[in-house]
């Protein structure tokens, strides 16, 4: 997650919000507020070259998403359904000291 160029639909995160969103899953515990990390992203992207269809709070949900899919793969959330099959992300219990890749 950290060394590659995080570009979402034209809007770029800068790589100290990359790094306070990894440090905001990190330190959540149970259920993975989406809207606190959007509220991270939106205000710090960089517009480069916006899709003329995306806004940017489609953009940070885009991030967001991406960046949730690097901590699944590096076993720090899972994601489950209920019983509607709603999507939640859930922090897995683990060990202090945990990071993203």
């Amino acid at each position: 997650m950290a060394d590659c160029l995080h570009m979402f639909r034209g809007y770029r995160v800068p790589p100290e919000t990359v790094e306070q969103v990894k440090q905001a899953i990190i330190d959540t515990r149970g259920r993975v507020n989406l809207d606190e990390l959007r509220a991270i992203v939106r205000p710090a992207m960089k517009a480069v070259d916006p899709w003329s269809s995306t806004s940017r709070a489609d953009a940070a949900a885009c991030a967001v998403d991406s960046f949730l899919f690097d901590a699944a793969r590096a076993g720090l959330v899972t994601r489950h359904m209920n019983g509607w099959k709603f999507p939640a992300w859930w922090r897995v219990k683990k060990q202090p000291g945990a990071a993203c890749r």
